[in-house]
C-alpha cells in the first residue's frame, strides 16, 4: 500500500495541476478598512452592527489543498485615530481547540485567527497578532524575536464556531507618519484538530508550512493585498524611551556557570544588575543599549545527538542582539539551499559581553542597522570590541533589492574585517528570480586576501507548483569571517534544486512535495570537496497522517581531519568520506496538541555505518502540555568498534493564569557517539508577569546545559517607559 501511495504521489506531482480556480485575494487586490467615528467595543459577540458592514465573508483558502476551506470566515476591519480593530466570525466543523491560557506561551497548539500587517508597504516592518477561542494572545514582529507589545483581544465560542475581536493600538506599531497609509494586510486561521492553515491572501506560489514556523511574516508579506481607506490624522504616537532593568540573585555550587547561545558552558562571576535601554530617534529609528547585560537566559535548549557534516546554526534570543537583527544582517537571499544562511555577523558566537550599542531603523523602502559590542572571552580572557553594520533597499513590489553589510572585529589576538554586497531581481510576469553577491575578508588572520573572498549567484524560476534553481558558489579557501557563520570554505562549483508540489482534488493525498537537490563543489586543487544528490518526498494526507521519504547520496573530502578547508592544512592527509543514507518518517497529528513524529535513518555516514531513530510525542493534559523525546544513534565503524548514544527527554509545561507559566524538563544522554555530550540534566522554571509589565523569574539549572547545573536564579525585571 505504501508503494502505491508513493507512485500516486509522484504521478500527482508530475501531472499538470487542475484548472479549478479558488476565489481569494491576490497581492494586486485591495482590501477595505473602514473608518470608525467612535471606538468599537472589545465585544466578541460582535453585537455592534458595524461589524457586519462591508465584511469579507466566505471560505479562506486552505494552503494544503489550495482550495476553498470547508467552512466560512467573516472578516471586518475598522480603524480610528488610536487603533486598528479586527472582528472575525469563524465557522468550524471540527471541535474547537482552546487549551492554552497563558499569553505568548504554546503558540500553534490551539485554534487561532490572526491579522498580519506590513505597515511599511515594502516588508520593512511586518507584524502578526493572533488570538485563540479562549482569548489567549500572541504577537510577533519580524524585526525582533522579543516583541512584546501592549494590545488587547477577546474571543468566545458560538454554536457555529467562535468569534474574536482584536484592538491593536498604533503604539504597538512603528508607523512612519500620519496621512494616507499604504499597509499590506492579511487574515490567517489555524485549525488545530486537523492542522489546517487558511489564508485570505492567496497565490499559487504560497505553500503549506508547519507550525511554529507558519506563517513566515518576514517573507509572506509579498503575497498580501494592499489596504485602502486608511488616512490618519494626529494618530501616530510620539515614541517613548523604554528600559528593562533587572535585579538578579543566584545561589548553588554552579552559580558561576552559564550556557551561551553556541551551547558552550562558561564560568563567570554572576551579574546582579543591568539594563537594556531603547531610545527612539524618530518613529521608525531607535538607539538600543545594553549595559552589564544578563547572560543567565534559560529560554533555549540546543542539545541534539544527530551527527551532521556541517557546522550547526543556533538561534539568537538575547534582547540586545534580537532587536533589529534583520537590519544588521540585511541579506535578502541565501545561496546554499540545503544549508543554513551564511552571515557576516553571527551573534550566537559571541558569549557573555559587557556592553552593546546599536542604531536600527527604517526609512521608506530602506532599512539600516549598526552596532558595537564589547567584552572578553571568559575562557581565554581575550578581549573584543566589534562593529557591524547593514543596509538594505527593496522596492515595495519586491521586484528589486540590494544590500551591503560589514563587520570590523577588533580582538586582542588580531583584527578581522569583512564586507558584502549583493542584489536581486524578480519578474512578476515570468516568475524569474536572479541574484548575485560578493564578499571579502581581510585582516590579521588572512594571509592571502585573494583567497578570502566569496562570490555566488543564482537564477531561479518560480511557477505554481514548481520552483527550479541553478546556483554557482565560489568560496575561497581562507574565507571565514571571525564573527560570521560560514558552512564550508574552499569550494567552487554548481548547485541545482527542483521543488514540485501538487494538491490533488481527490484521493487520500492532500498535498505532495518532491524536492530534488544536487551540488558538486571542487577545492582549489581541482578535487571534489563536497558533492550531494538528495531526494525528499513529503506526503500530507487528508487524514492527520504525513509520510516522509528521503534519500541522500554524497561525499566530503577532509584535510588532516578538517572538512572546512584544505588550504590551512596544505591539502595534506586527504580522505574522502562517503554519505549514502535513506530515511523514512511518519507523523500523525503534527501541528496539533496530540502529535507523534518518528523517523529512522540508515546507511554509510563518513567513517561509520549509521543507524538513527528519533521519536517525539506530545500530549495535552488539560491546560498543560507533556512531551517525550526518545532518540538513538548507533555508529558502527568500518574499522574499529561500534559506538552509540541515546537521548531520553521528558518535559511538562503548565499555565499559571493569563500572565504566568511553569515548566520542568529532564534529559538523559548516554554514550559517546553522536554529537551531544553525555549527562543528566534537570531544569525547572517559573515566570510571572504583573499588571505593570514587570516580570519575576525563578529558575533552577538550564535545559541548554549538558548536565544539571546546581544553580538557583531569582530575577526581577522592571519595565519602564513606552511599549515595543
Amino acid at each position: 500500500m505504501l508503494r502505491q501511495l508513493v507512485v500516486n504521489a509522484v504521478l500527482a506531482i508530475i501531472l499538470p495541476p487542475g484548472t479549478a480556480q479558488a476565489v481569494s485575494l491576490a497581492p494586486a487586490d485591495r482590501i477595505p478598512i473602514q473608518r470608525a467615528d467612535t471606538p468599537l467595543a472589545l465585544d466578541p459577540a460582535l453585537a455592534d452592527p458595524r461589524w457586519s458592514q462591508g465584511a469579507l465573508t466566505g471560505p479562506l483558502i486552505d494552503l494544503g489543498s489550495k482550495a476553498p476551506a470547508p467552512v466560512a470566515t467573516s472578516v471586518s476591519l475598522w480603524y480610528d485615530n488610536s487603533a486598528l480593530y479586527v472582528g472575525v466570525k469563524s465557522e468550524q466543523k471540527t471541535p474547537v481547540v482552546a487549551t492554552q491560557a497563558t499569553d505568548d506561551i504554546g503558540y500553534g497548539s490551539d485554534d487561532f485567527v490572526a491579522v498580519e500587517l506590513d505597515v511599511s508597504g515594502s516588508g520593512q516592518r511586518t507584524y502578526m497578532f493572533a488570538v485563540t477561542p479562549r482569548g489567549t494572545r500572541y504577537a510577533f514582529a519580524a524585526e525582533s524575536a522579543r516583541y512584546k507589545p501592549d494590545w488587547t483581544a477577546a474571543a468566545t465560542t458560538t454554536p457555529e464556531g467562535w468569534n474574536a475581536v482584536m484592538r491593536i493600538p498604533y503604539r504597538a506599531l512603528k508607523l512612519a507618519a500620519d496621512g494616507p497609509q499604504r499597509w499590506r494586510v492579511n487574515i490567517v486561521r489555524n485549525i488545530a484538530a486537523t492542522a489546517e492553515h487558511e489564508s485570505l491572501a492567496f497565490t499559487a506560489l504560497m505553500s503549506y508550512q508547519t507550525l511554529p514556523g507558519w506563517p513566515a511574516i518576514a517573507f509572506d508579506w509579498r503575497f498580501w493585498p494592499t489596504a485602502t481607506g486608511v488616512t490618519l490624522t494626529g494618530a501616530v504616537p510620539r515614541p517613548k524611551p523604554r528600559a528593562e532593568v533587572y535585579a538578579l540573585e543566584s545561589t548553588g555550587t554552579n552559580r558561576d556557570a552559564f550556557t551561551v547561545p553556541s551551547g558552550a558552558t562558561v564560568h563567570r562571576a554572576p551579574r546582579t544588575t543591568g539594563a537594556d535601554v531603547t531610545i527612539p530617534i524618530d518613529a521608525t529609528t531607535s538607539f538600543v543599549g545594553a549595559f552589564s547585560p544578563d547572560f543567565s537566559n534559560v529560554e533555549v535548549d540546543q542539545q541534539t545527538i544527530a551527527p551532521q557534516q556541517f557546522r550547526r546554526s543556533f538561534t539568537e534570543y538575547r534582547p540586545f542582539f534580537a532587536q533589529g537583527a534583520p537590519y544588521v544582517n540585511p541579506a535578502l537571499q541565501g545561496y546554499q539551499f540545503n544549508l543554513p544562511n551564511e552571515v557576516l555577523f553571527y551573534s550566537p558566537s559571541i558569549g557573555p559581553f559587557d556592553r552593546g550599542l546599536k542604531l536600527v531603523g527604517t526609512k521608506g523602502t530602506n532599512s539600516f542597522g549598526a552596532l558595537e559590542v564589547r567584552g572578553s572571552d571568559p575562557v581565554t580572557g581575550a578581549s573584543f570590541d566589534d562593529v557591524a553594520f547593514g543596509f538594505r533597499h527593496r522596492r515595495p513590489d519586491n521586484t528589486f533589492g540590494y544590500w551591503v553589510d560589514g563587520v570590523s572585529a577588533a580582538h586582542s589576538s588580531g583584527n578581522d574585517r569583512s564586507w558584502e554586497i549583493g542584489g536581486f531581481g524578480r519578474s512578476l510576469a515570468s516568475g524569474l528570480v536572479y541574484s548575485a553577491m560578493h564578499a571579502q575578508e581581510s585582516g590579521t588572520f588572512v594571509k592571502r586576501p585573494g583567497d578570502a573572498q566569496k562570490n555566488a549567484a543564482f537564477v531561479d524560476i518560480q511557477k505554481p507548483g514548481l520552483e527550479a534553481a541553478v546556483v554557482w558558489v565560489d568560496t575561497g579557501p581562507l574565507y571565514s569571517p571571525i564573527d560570521g557563520f560560514t558552512n564550508i570554505a574552499d569550494i567552487r562549483g554548481p548547485e541545482f534544486s527542483l521543488d514540485l508540489t501538487r494538491s490533488p482534488k481527490r484521493g487520500p493525498i492532500k498535498n505532495a512535495e518532491l524536492y530534488l537537490y544536487a551540488d558538486r563543489w571542487l577545492d582549489r586543487q581541482g578535487n571534489v570537496h563536497e558533492s550531494d544528490a538528495d531526494a525528499y518526498l513529503t506526503l500530507r494526507m487528508r487524514s492527520p497522517l504525513a509520510i516522509y521519504l528521503n534519500d541522500q547520496l554524497g561525499s566530503q573530502r577532509t584535510y588532516e581531519g578538517d572538512f572546512f578547508s584544505g588550504a590551512p592544512h596544505g591539502y595534506r592527509d586527504q580522505q574522502v568520506l562517503a554519505f549514502k543514507t535513506w530515511s523514512a518518517g511518519v507523523g500523525y497529528g503534527e501541528g496539533t496538541r496530540n502529535s507523534l513524529r518518528t523517523d529512522y535513518q540508515a546507511g554509510p555516514f563518513g567513517q561509520f555505518y549509521l543507524n538513527q531513530t528519533t521519536t517525539t510525542l506530545t500530549r495535552a493534559l488539560g491546560p498543560a502540555s507533556f512531551s517525550v523525546d526518545y532518540a538513538g544513534t548507533r555508529e558502527k565503524a568500518f574499522a574499529g568498534q561500534s559506538d552509540g548514544q541515546w537521548l531520553r527527554r521528558v518535559s511538562l509545561a503548565m499555565p499559571l493564569g493569563r500572565d504566568g507559566n511553569a515548566s520542568i524538563a529532564y534529559r538523559d544522554v548516554s554514550g559517546r557517539g553522536g554529537f551531544a555530550s553525555p549527562g543528566r540534566n534537570l531544569a525547572g522554571s517559573v515566570r510571572k508577569r504583573f499588571a505593570n509589565g514587570n516580570e519575576l523569574f525563578v529558575n533552577y539549572g538550564t535545559p541548554a546545559a549538558q548536565s544539571t547545573l546546581d544553580r538557583w536564579i531569582v530575577k526581577y525585571l522592571i519595565r519602564l517607559g513606552g511599549s515595543n
